[in-house]
């Protein structure tokens, strides 16, 4: 019986430590944004280890002992936290917000740091020394990770893992100059074709905006096909036009001259296809396109705005984040434009383009519709699944475009021989 109770007894300790070592090994997180002169840090410290490093007692609740030495903690942060560069000499430490909030599976103290490297000195090249938690907790581990790097194109999307500090070794040496210029541009080019590509109601603006582009308005109506070059030139214009709004804003809104909530800009770009499907089957503003896809280019812009808004970056990579990206989207748009509209200039000449633009005009409708409801009241509805589907099938209906337009010009020339 007593053997019996030994193993009990060592299995039940057993069990404990097993407990307190898996709560004690969670770890802190530390996620960089790195520049060409600062650092951008957010050090995600778990509640429970914190509150342990700061009281050195198990009986003290997290929640309690932060909020009661909340005035100490920036001082804290800079003491246990900070950077050095390769001379030795130590960067600047700027504590920003500060507060509780849930990660994953936990509460966390989650907080901003600026490290600002010394004169002369880059932040490319540097040593994180972080002691927070770890002065009082042994076994803790910060794992350090790069989040934004525009050398690296690294945008938030995802994380490079870099390190790990512990109590053994407080300090990590980081070294980002494997990057480029050059590298950073190509990625964010990409970053803007892959916006558009995938932003369904930005090329649908577009998309409605072209329909009546080979027609001419008479008397409120839609009539016969403009010649090839005046309708050409039109189509021109409103692209330039969308490029020039959404360019400004998009510009405006990254550098932070410029702020909107999301919400209303959501729904106005929902608007602006609304406008452009009832345009498609009656002219509201024949020969003012261009001025109309400006306006609606700015607003298309701030939404443009929300990719890179909050990375971070030095003024020199952000002036390269705003052109690459707006190139991106540029070539994007240019790429749907000369895949879609060589068919409907072909079509327009010949019958039934008259229900293409209505039928294309009646679904741009009824999916703006449905994303101002969606958008404006936080009403859930199929569409989005209906839009993604339709979207990823998108290359069917180009077929389907050039296959009808190339048979209506088809019977339309033996018809004209024979006249």
């Amino acid at each position: 019986m007593t053997k019996h109770r030994t193993w009990a007894l060592g299995l039940a300790v057993l069990l404990v430590g097993v407990s307190a070592h898996a709560h004690l090994v969670k770890n802190t997180a530390v996620l960089l944004d790195v520049g060409e002169r600062a650092i951008q840090a957010e050090v995600q410290l778990p509640l429970d280890q914190l509150s342990l490093a700061l009281t050195k007692s198990f009986s003290a609740a997290p929640a309690d002992v932060v909020r009661e030495r909340s005035a100490e903690l920036p001082a804290y942060l800079r003491e246990h936290f900070g950077a050095t560069a390769p001379d030795g000499r130590p960067f600047d430490v700027e504590v920003g917000n500060v507060g509780v909030q849930r990660v994953e599976d936990g509460d966390c103290l989650v907080a901003h740091i600026t490290l600002r490297a010394p004169p002369g000195a880059s932040a490319r090249v540097f040593t994180l020394n972080d002691t927070l938690i770890i002065h009082e907790v042994m076994n803790h581990r910060a794992l350090v990770s790069v989040r934004r790097d525009f050398h690296t194109g690294l945008f938030g999307e995802g994380q490079e893992m870099v390190g790990a500090v512990s109590a053994q070794t407080p300090s990590l040496r980081i070294d980002r100059t494997h990057g480029s210029w050059w590298t950073g541009f190509q990625a964010v080019f990409r970053l803007g074709v892959h916006h558009i590509a995938e932003g369904t109601d930005h090329l649908l603006f577009l998309l409605v905006l072209l329909l009546p582009a080979p027609l001419l308005a008479r008397k409120g109506r839609w009539r016969e096909p403009d010649r090839l070059g005046p309708s050409l030139k039109r189509v021109l214009h409103v692209v330039t036009a969308f490029t020039v709004g959404h360019s400004l804003t998009l510009a405006a809104a990254a550098v932070g001259m410029l702020r909107l909530p999301s919400q209303p800009v959501e729904v106005l770009i929902a608007v602006s296809i609304l406008v452009s499907a009832v345009h498609a089957v009656r002219p509201l503003f024949p020969g003012r396109e261009p001025v109309v896809a400006a306006m609606f280019g700015l607003v298309h812009g701030l939404a443009f705005a929300t990719v890179l808004a909050g990375m971070g970056f030095d003024s020199g990579a952000l002036a390269m984040s705003i052109l690459g990206f707006n190139l991106g989207i540029e070539v994007m748009q240019a790429a749907v434009v000369l895949l879609v509209l060589p068919w409907l200039l072909l079509w327009s000449r010949g019958k039934g383009f008259t229900a293409l633009r209505i039928g294309g005009a009646a679904v741009g409708g009824a999916a703006a519709c449905g994303w101002v409801v969606e958008r404006a009241l936080g009403v859930s509805t199929p569409l989005d699944t209906w839009v993604e589907a339709a979207s990823r099938h998108a290359w069917v209906g180009l077929v389907v475009l050039a296959v009808v337009a190339l048979g209506v010009s088809r019977r339309r020339a033996p018809a004209l021989m024979g006249g």
